[in-house]
């Protein structure tokens, strides 16, 4: 799956990379996620596991353990057949264990990893699952200066067309210096506010290249996306709750182990011991001694805390379902939360083109009572000012929106 993942992540860099010009917020997901240095971690656990299984299955092998001593030997002890009295002796002791039934152990621990492993990828999906809060901020925010930029020109455009007229007819006498100053200034303010947009969208380009590793640069187009109104009956699929389940089925198959330690063990055991040198006893002179049998084991200890380890089981999972609900309490009270505000914003964007349509007229009849000397600079510049708000108003309240709809899809998880 994390294969197709990167494959998917190299396709969309090579499409971003073939037009230069146009990204989206899916595609930041994808690339963001891929290009986490966490998300490394998917194929070292794998292969973690692969080697801990790998010596799992080797409990069945035979076990081979050899002892040499050279040593002195007290007491009593049998003469030597080569009639040495040497107390000095070299004991070689030789031993073969082979499993036949170890009680379900290497299944059972098998089973372990397995789980263990699930757990420990789902930790890191629920890590990569928190990067969309922060694409979220970064793209929406790029977003939203756009549209502002794009009313500060239109703005600037009207201010512009301004200017000439009252050049003209201060050239001819019919308005003051002033108003070339007032009008000036005001473009001063917009030419300010337009470099603080634009390093402020520059320090969001870099943030988001960084963390998409992708070049964006300010020819770069950000689509704006289009997404449903949520639904009310939208089911939550956020990774938590495959881990709570995995985290369970850990505690189970955990438990699994505790049984195993209740039963026997049984094996072949071969044996050897080797005399140096050797001795005697009667007429029979040995130096060597070879045992060979099934061996059985039944380590009862395990009785003692049977009871205390389904109690440690079960307050396991009971710690873990309390942790699963207050997540489902949270994650519902934050749904309720933006729901309300994505019907409070589509309320407000509501009234916004009817205050746009009507702040047009009100800059339009101040522009012609200026226009006929009826009316001073100062209430058309208000005028313009107050459209251009107003405008502005409505793209905050857009961008607000989209932003909201998308924090909500990440919430329950889509």
């Amino acid at each position: 799956m994390r294969k197709l993942h990167f494959t998917a992540s190299v396709f969309l860099l090579f499409v971003f990379s073939a037009k230069a010009q146009s990204l989206t917020i899916d595609s930041s997901y994808k690339l963001a996620e891929n290009n986490y240095p966490l998300i490394k971690q998917y194929d070292l656990i794998e292969k973690t596991k692969e080697y801990n299984i790998s010596n799992a299955n080797k409990a069945y092998l035979p076990q081979v353990s050899i002892t040499a001593i050279e040593g002195y030997v007290f007491g009593d002890f049998p003469s030597m057949g080569s009639g040495s009295d040497s107390k000095f002796k070299f004991i070689g002791i030789g031993q073969v264990n082979q499993t036949i039934w170890d009680g379900g152990a290497t299944k059972t621990q098998k089973k372990i990893l397995e789980s263990s492993t699930k757990v420990k990828k789902t930790n890191i999906d629920v890590s990569l699952r928190e990067l969309r809060s922060r694409v979220n901020q970064l793209y929406f925010g790029i977003l939203l200066i756009d549209e502002q930029l794009k009313q500060l020109a239109v703005q600037n455009g009207i201010l512009n067309n301004n200017i000439d007229k009252v050049k003209k007819l201060n050239e001819n006498g019919y308005s003051y210096k002033m108003d070339v100053d007032e009008i000036q200034v005001e473009q001063l303010k917009l030419k300010q506010q337009q470099k603080d947009f634009i390093f402020t969208r520059k320090g969001y380009i870099k943030m988001l290249s960084y963390l998409i590793n992708t070049k964006i640069d300010d020819q770069t187009k950000f689509e704006k996306p289009i997404t449903a109104d949520p639904s009310p009956d939208a089911t939550i699929k956020r990774p938590e709750l495959l881990l709570y389940q995995n985290q369970r089925d850990l505690a189970d198959v955990n438990a699994e182990m505790h049984k195993v330690n209740l039963m026997p063990k049984i094996g072949v055991l071969g044996a050897g011991i080797m005399l140096a040198p050797g001795m005697s006893l009667g007429n029979t002179t040995i130096s060597t001694l070879g045992v060979v049998g099934l061996n059985a084991s039944w380590n009862i200890n395990a009785l003692y805390k049977n009871g205390n380890e389904k109690e440690l089981t079960k307050l396991e999972k009971d710690k873990i379902n309390v942790q699963e609900q207050t997540f489902l309490f949270n994650t519902n009270l934050q749904i309720d939360q933006k729901t309300a505000d994505i019907d409070r914003q589509k309320e407000i964007l509501k009234d916004d083109d009817a205050i746009i349509a009507l702040r047009a007229n009100i800059q339009k009849g101040y522009q012609l009572k200026y226009d006929n000397g009826a009316g001073p600079l100062v209430d058309l510049l208000n005028a313009i000012e107050n459209e251009k708000d107003a405008h502005t108003q409505k793209a905050l309240h857009e961008i607000q929106l989209l932003m909201s709809m998308y924090d909500y899809q990440t919430i329950i998880g889509n």
